[in-house]
Formats: structure tokens, sequence, C-alpha cells
């Protein structure tokens, strides 16, 4: 205790010499720091899924590589920009098509809703080459002007876990229960593009613990990703073969991809679906597999899917002639085949999944008809708790809805509804309004039955998935003298039956202010608070459950943003987290972190260095920070627990064709001498977490 009450005061001084310091040094000539990972860690709070933040930051990874062009995108491709609320889309849009081509990002500032804070946001996502100088679709263009990209990739963790150490102990046993293959994850991404028009992807990953060409990995990698994707001219807008996402509406009845607005929050833009794209995913539960296609002719457009894949699955009953799963309780989303009993659920119930969607669009208002079919390989047959209920059963399932969306002057009024087989209807509507560029809101209400059966929806909501739910859910931005900028929200819930962990009807309300200050143009100062509270389960010294009480939780952040000259950035941050249950005492925990950031002058380096100090003794005051890491990389560490994290990250780029990137991360704990459990066990107060990458450019 004395060792971390040291470090914690060292930690506010160092804080606050990093504020003097930056109060005086800063130049009032950068534009301030945008961090774009504020979404990013309130949506991993939300969700506590890795996969779900995973695939969204592999997207706009993705947009990254291969920004979208202004000059020839469509609708949907401007869809895929992130920090556009449905405004400031459609008068981009209908900026470009009265004036043409782009070219230069300063004169996006001509759009109505776009100012220079915007714009720095978004412009590692667009580029704007010219349409008009595309060279010709032929063999010697492909190769004379194609760009190819590769990605190689490897991380491992030290000290060794468990899993890894009983190896030896396990084998002379007979045990089956170890990690075989080596300790080390790695990974690869090729991809081809020719402009806008014709691009190709090949991708292989492997987790630590897994084997390479043995065992369950005979071919390698553990999961392999391919795909190619044609974009055409007037009739055929996009022909996609290999793995895809799709999405249309606001998600209700199909959606395979990701969005901020899915959840509770500052987000003030609710398009879930962006029609088809191509993905390199490694996350192979979150994509589809097979042939995408988007035509269009005048004001009418298709799209069509067609996919079959096998999933992991947690097998009930097995056929015993075949070998074929007959029924399984539930899809395995983590990806990991290291072990016996994770490789027996690999690939083990076929999916195929056929339909699409018919839209029009108008001058102000725009419609869509979407459907599709699912049909299963086994029997899904959810385990039988209370709360599965009502949930989906059976092999196969027709789902249909219909979405709009209306323009007038400064409101947008948007909606879906949505059918699933057993008849029962659920739908969602939003009311956007922007008067003027200084105020915004939105009010939302979604009403999902009980009975409303839809494995492949990805629509706003509090549970992770679009059923048992309605409620109203309010948003407003504006901004006040003295250039502050204040965001709230509030969203008032209720769950008509029992949900995981509430054996009854419950309710939960969640709320959130968040004030930005921008002293100067290089100093940003941002205070959030963030509320939530729901209806739990309540167990007894017994383990007997009594009825549901309140659970609350509430989150309070200062954070300071600096640039202090076109060469050092700086981020300060102090969280304080507080969540309590039923008649339970409360518990806390907070965390501080400074970072600094790096860009040599004279070479081509990037340097990042976060020094953190936390102290969240109890699980449910954990907190989430978003760390810098490699392309497609994933680092957004929690925070459990008392001690100190330091992490570093290092981009070179030696030329224009090869880039090399170092991502290491040290924790270290003051109040445990053992990390984590089972075959992940690291007996150390202390964990080591490094991944590299080479990316080749040609």
């Amino acid at each position: 205790m004395k060792i971390i009450k040291t470090r914690s005061v060292a930690g506010w001084v160092y804080l606050a010499c990093c504020v003097l310091l930056c109060g005086n040094t800063a130049s009032a000539q950068s534009e301030p720091f945008q961090w774009a990972t504020e979404n990013l860690e309130e949506l991993n709070w939300k969700t506590e899924s890795e996969n779900e933040v995973r695939m969204l930051m592999e997207e706009q990874d993705e947009i990254r590589a291969k920004p979208v062009n202004l000059n020839s995108a469509a609708e949907e491709d401007l869809m895929r920009i992130p920090f556009l609320n449905s405004f400031q889309r459609k008068n981009l849009l209908d900026y470009l098509k009265e004036y043409g081509e782009v070219f230069s990002v300063f004169e996006l500032l001509s759009v109505q809703g776009f100012d220079s804070a915007l714009v720095m946001k978004i412009n590692p996502f667009i580029c704007f080459p010219r349409v008009s100088q595309s060279p010709r679709l032929t063999l010697k263009n492909l190769a004379k002007y194609g760009k190819n990209d590769v990605l190689i990739s490897a991380s491992t963790v030290f000290p060794r876990s468990q899993g890894y150490l009983s190896a030896n102990a396990c084998k002379v046993k007979g045990s089956t229960n170890y990690y075989p293959g080596n300790p080390y994850g790695m990974s690869f991404r090729y991809t081809y593009s020719f402009g806008d028009r014709l691009a190709a992807g090949f991708s292989g990953d492997k987790d630590a613990g897994e084997q390479f060409f043995a065992g369950a990995q005979k071919n390698g990698m553990d999961y392999y990703s391919a795909y190619i994707s044609y974009s055409g001219g007037s009739l055929l807008k996009r022909l996609i073969i290999g793995n895809f996402r799709a999405g249309w509406g606001l998600g209700l009845t199909f959606n395979t991809a990701g969005s901020f607005g899915l959840y509770p929050g500052f987000n003030q833009d609710f398009i879930a679906g962006g029609g088809i794209r191509p993905t390199q995913s490694i996350s192979g539960s979150t994509l589809l597999r097979g042939m995408a296609i988007s035509m269009g002719a005048g004001r009418l457009t298709f799209s069509g899917i067609c996919s079959y894949r096998k999933r992991d699955a947690n097998v009930i009953e097995t056929d015993t002639a075949s070998g074929r799963a007959v029924s399984f309780s539930s899809f395995v989303t983590t990806g990991y085949h290291r072990t016996e009993a994770e490789i027996g659920k690999k690939e083990k119930v076929s999916e195929f999944i056929f339909g699409g969607n018919l839209g029009f669009r108008g001058n102000f208002f725009s419609l869509g008809i979407t459907a599709y079919s699912v049909s299963l390989g086994a029997n899904f047959q959810p385990r039988p708790e209370l709360y599965n209920h009502f949930a989906f059963s059976g092999k196969k399932n027709f789902v249909t809805g219909a979405d709009f969306n209306v323009f007038y002057r400064f409101i947008r009024i948007s909606g879906e509804f949505s059918r699933s087989a057993n008849g029962s209807l659920a739908w969602i509507s939003v009311l956007n309004f922007n008067p003027d560029p200084s105020f915004s809101g939105v009010l939302l209400y979604r009403n999902y039955p009980c009975g409303f059966q839809n494995l492949y929806s990805n629509c706003f909501s509090r549970n992770s998935n679009s059923s048992n739910e309605k409620g109203w859910y309010i948003s407003i931005s504006a901004s006040l003298p003295y250039h502050l900028n204040l965001s709230l929200f509030a969203d008032l819930c209720s769950f008509p039956w029992a949900k995981y962990l509430v054996n009854m009807p419950s309710a939960g309300n969640e709320a959130g202010a968040m004030l930005t200050w921008p002293v100067n143009k290089s100093l940003n100062i941002v205070l959030r608070y963030m509320y939530s509270s729901g209806e739990t389960n309540v167990n007894d010294d017994a383990g007997l459950v009594h009825e549901p009480g309140q659970e609350r939780t509430t989150d309070f952040r200062v954070q300071l943003n600096w640039i202090v000259s076109q060469a050092v950035g700086l981020q300060s941050r102090v969280e304080v987290k507080k969540s309590g249950q039923g008649v339970k005492q409360a518990a806390s925990g907070w965390l501080m972190f400074q970072d600094i950031s790096v860009k040599a002058v004279k070479i081509p380096l990037r340097i990042f260095f976060r020094y953190s100090v936390f102290d969240c003794p109890q699980y449910d005051s954990r907190i989430w920070a978003y760390e810098p890491d490699v392309l497609y990389g994933y680092s957004m560490p929690s925070y459990y627990g008392r001690g100190i994290r330091v992490c570093t990250f290092l981009r070179y780029a030696a030329g224009r064709h090869l880039v090399f990137s170092l991502k290491a991360g040290l924790t270290r704990y003051s109040d445990r001498n053992i990390i984590s459990s089972g075959l992940d066990q690291i007996d150390a107060n202390w964990k080591l977490d490094l991944t590299s990458q080479l990316q080749i450019r040609i």
C-alpha cells in the first residue's frame, strides 16, 4: 500500500508538471488534437465484446489503408466515413453532385456543416484522385499501376502462462489440457488495388498456442480470408467474391457490420447499413463468405448476397454414423483453436444465407426493402434458461423489413420495420434535427418484442440482440459561448421479459454529459460524466437468488489534449469509476495516465509513450483505455487491480516502401502475484506484451 501511495503522488506531480509545461509552450499555429478513440472506449464499456470493438477498429484501419475517393464515391461509400452525421453526409453528397470533383481537403470547408475540426478528423479516411485520369482496365495497366501492400505481424507475451509451461508434464500424463502450439501469434495480409475499380486481398492468422503446419492447423495458419472486388460503371456498382460484410437501413433486418451508433452514447448518427463491402477481417465470426452484388439503374438500386460458411459451435448432439452435429446450443465467436476442447468446436455447423435489398432514392426521401433467409446445418437449441424462452430455435428463419428516410430542411425522419418468421414485428424510428450548425439533436424510439427472432440484426440496442427491449433515447449537442461544446444524452428503456442475470421484467437508465473546451488551437479540455442503472439478480452468501436489486455505475473523466509543437503532442487523463450492486458496498476505481507523442523532424520516426497508474480493486470498477497499436491490431487493456502500466509504440518508415512498427506494454501489479487463471495463468506480478509489424508497399 505504501508503494502505491508513493507512486500515485509521484504520478500526480508528474501530471501537474506536464500541465504547466504544455500551458507555457503550446503553439497557437497547430490544430487541436483529434482523439478518435473516445467512441471505441465507450463502446467497449457498454458491450465488453472484444469482437465488436475489434471489428470497428479493423474497419477504420481498412478505410485508412484504402481511403474513400470522394470523386467516385456512391452514397454507400460515404457511409463508411466516420464522424459524419446524416446531414453532413447528405450535404457532402449534394455538393459533389452540384460542383463535381474535389481537388483538396480544404475545399470541404465550403460544404454546409463542415468546419476545420471535422475536416481534420475525416482527412485520414478520404482521398481525391481525379476519375478522368484513371487508367483503363487492361492487363498492362494492372501490372503498371496496381498497388501491392503486404503486412506481416507477430506478437507474444512474457512470462509464459501455464498453458505452455505444463505442456511437457501433460504429455507425460496423457492429458490434452495444454497449448500444443508455440506462444507466438502470427498473421499476414496481402492487398492489391487498382484505383477504385479492382481490389483483391488474402490474409491468414494464427493465435498464440495454435499449431503451425501441424495438428489441427495442417495448412499453416488457423484461419484464412480472401476476396476479389470489382466496382463497375452505371449498372454494375460492385461485385464481390469471397469475404464481405453487408447491411442496410438501420440494421434491424440485416447487418453484419459494426457502427458506433449501435449503443446509447454521444453519437448522433444511427445509419448502420452501408451496403456491401469486401473485408480481410481475421475475425471469422463477423463476416460472410460467398458472393455479393450491387446494381443500379436511375433511382433504383439492388443488392444481393449469397453466403455459405461453417461456424464454430457448442454441439449438444452428434450423429454417430456421419459425425455431423445434430443440434447445438450457441455459436462460438472467440476464434481460438488451441486445446482439444476448442478444436472440437471448430466449423461444426454450416450456415447458408441468401437475401438482398431493393432501394429507391427520391429528391428528399429514400425507401428500402430487405429480406433474407438462413438455413443452418444443425438444429439450434439455446440453453433452457428463462431468458431464452422466446429465443430462436430450429434450422431455418426468414426475416423481411422495410426502411425509410425523409429529409426536409433541417429535419430527418428515418425508421425501419422488421418481421421474423414467427410473425413478431419490431420497429425503430429516429428524428434528427439540425436547425443551426451550432445545435443538433436526436429523438429515438425502439420497440423490439420478446418474440422477435433475428440472428443477424445489429441495430441500436442496449441488449446484445434486438429483442426484449423498448425505450426512448434523446441526445443533443450545442455550441456555447467561449467555444464550449456541450453534448448530452439520456436513454430510458424497459425489458418486458427476463434477460441474462435478471430473472424478471426490468428497466434500465443511462445518461451522459460531455463538455469540450478548446482553450486555443493547441489546448483542448474534455470533461465527461456517464451514469447507468439497471436491475440485476442479487445473490446472498449461500448463492440463492433474491428479487433483482439496482446496479448503478458512474464514471467521471477529465482529459487534456495538447499540441506542444508540430512534433510533440500530449494527452493527460484522470478517470474515476464507481459501481454498486444491490445492497453491496459500491466499488470504486481510478485511472490516471500521461501520453507523449513525438514525430521526429529529420527522420521518419513516430514515438508514442504512456505511463499509467491505476487502482481498481473490484472487477465492477475496472476501466478500459485504448492504446495505439499496429495496423489491424487490437489494444484495449482493462485496468483491474492495483499497479502501473507502461506502453510505447514506435513507427519507422524506411522510404516509401517499408514501414516497421513495434508495440510494447508492461503491466506490474502490487496487489497480486498471480495474473489470470487456468491455462492463461501467469505466476508473476508482471506481464509484458510485444507486437511487431512489417509493412511492404510496392
